[in-house]
């Protein structure tokens, strides 16, 4: 009985399994915070940085070249600079691809239920704000250049069909739709922050962040 002591002793230990030395523990991940990822590590390489800040930037340089707009008189104010109106709307509508692929590339890797809302609301911002892009920007800027083209005594109609597609309810300015574009970027932008937030992301995320909402209104 003496002899089983020892033998019973060392079945009872514990066998402790030591960590490979090549697979570190991150000192977030054993608290219980989240670990970045290597995908995270990368996301601001030099090329996808130069990216999301050349984007608001490039885009915010554009919109200093839009002309003055009277709400009152759309064509009396764009008849003389219909043609920087049309350069920077049709600038201005790949513009609002383009910071869509931003704001996707920034949160495309992120975990977790607040990066899923803002992948979600990158779509609907691309389609409503584009829409009402199309309108507010193409439509009539092409109207203004009909109005120009067109008999003088024509010209008070052109100004008025122009006025009544600007004040429209559904595709004006303000409208339904440019309303809707801007209310998924803004939910797509917070939630993307908050995203990186839970993350510990660095504070040029933010900053990536709060550029893009300077450029969409």
């Amino acid at each position: 009985a003496a002899r089983a002591r020892p033998r019973l002793a060392a079945m009872s230990t514990p066998t402790v399994r030591s960590e490979s030395p090549s697979r570190p523990v991150h000192a977030g991940a054993a608290n219980g915070a989240p670990a970045r990822s290597a995908v995270q590590r990368r996301a601001f390489s030099p090329p996808r940085l130069a990216f999301l800040l050349g984007v608001p930037l490039a885009w915010a340089a554009l919109l200093w070249f839009h002309p003055s707009v009277e709400r009152d008189d759309v064509y009396g104010s764009l008849r003389d600079q219909v043609t920087a109106y049309q350069i920077v709307h049709v600038g201005t509508l790949i513009f609002i691809a383009l910071i869509g692929v931003a704001l996707y590339l920034m949160v495309r890797d992120l975990p977790g239920r607040a990066a899923r809302i803002s992948r979600l609301a990158i779509g609907p911002f691309v389609l409503f704000y584009g829409a009402y892009e199309t309108v507010i920007g193409l439509a009539i800027g092409a109207l203004v250049q009909h109005g120009n083209d067109a008999p003088v005594s024509q010209r008070p109609a052109v100004a008025e069909a122009i006025q009544s597609l600007g004040d429209n309810v559904i595709v004006g300015d303000p409208g339904v739709l440019g309303g809707l574009g801007v209310l998924a970027w803004i939910v797509a932008v917070i939630a993307a922050a908050v995203a990186y937030r839970r993350v510990g992301a660095p504070a040029l995320a933010t900053v990536l962040l709060g550029l893009s909402l300077l450029v969409v209104s």
